[in-house]
């Protein structure tokens, strides 16, 4: 070679077959708070192996990384560059997506709800069964949405059926949904759990876990698919240290 390649030389040669989609994300910058906040590098790996699945058009997205190695992180990241490319999913940059955090236990949605507080304060919906109650109905107001199983499980009965929160959205209402430790719950086919996931099925649907199952009826696979990446703890002691959690330097309120 007479000289190495430019950067667009590169980016051409890697991607000949060109993606619009690709193209948008890759043109937002990371939220990196001023150079305070860098990504390792399987880190990049992850976001861009989840684009890159969005971008072509996949529905159900795993990833895999062992704890501790900065999922939200990762969450946020892919989340922030969703928002800012005005992906969703008319596959229109018309409008900015919305887009639910869903976890199983209130220290996890609260710890991304902080963890995402670089978004706009009015773009981030918490969404908690006593607001629901006082309001006297969901939130629809808002991108980024955080809350848990249980909340959207829980409802008042009407005409003596179940009535659960989650119905009182559209089935199409958000266009991307994070399924945090999405092996505790989510994927398991006897779960009612499973029930909002299938409710919400046109939306693209990212599972995080450090843990998939493949047994009996728990199956995170059989949901999601074979997971995009991996990034194991042995991976983590053979990079030369132990993965360390990726703590936000947000200030925002814990909600009980």
């Amino acid at each position: 070679m007479a000289e190495y390649p430019s950067p667009i030389e590169l980016w051409n040669l890697t991607f000949a077959e060109a993606n619009a989609w690709r193209d948008r994300f890759a043109a937002v910058p990371f939220e990196d708070r001023g150079g305070y906040f860098l990504g390792r590098y399987y880190q990049d790996i992850a976001i861009e192996r989840v684009l890159e699945a969005i971008a072509e058009g996949q529905q159900r997205i795993l990833l895999t990384l062992a704890t501790g190695t900065g999922k939200t992180f990762i969450a946020f990241q892919i989340a922030w560059k969703l928002f800012h490319s005005r992906w969703n999913l008319s596959r229109e940059p018309n409008r900015q997506p919305r887009i639910l955090f869903l976890a199983d236990r209130n220290i996890l949605a609260d710890q991304a709800y902080n963890a995402f507080s670089a978004f706009p304060e009015d773009a981030l919906v918490r969404i908690g069964p006593q607001d629901i109650r006082k309001k006297g109905r969901v939130p629809k107001n808002g991108s980024l949405f955080f809350t848990i199983f249980q909340t959207f499980m829980s409802g008042p009965p009407k005409d003596g059926q179940p009535s659960p929160y989650f119905g009182e959205y559209p089935s199409d209402f958000f266009d991307f949904i994070v399924i945090d430790e999405c092996h505790r719950g989510g994927a398991n086919d006897e779960s009612n759990w499973r029930g909002i996931l299938e409710y919400f099925a046109p939306a693209v649907q990212l599972g995080l876990t450090a843990t998939p199952k493949r047994k009996d009826n728990v199956d995170t696979y059989a949901y999601f698919g074979e997971p995009v990446y991996v990034y194991s703890l042995k991976d983590g002691i053979n990079d030369g240290r132990s993965p360390q959690r990726w703590t936000s330097i947000s200030t925002r309120p814990t909600t009980n």
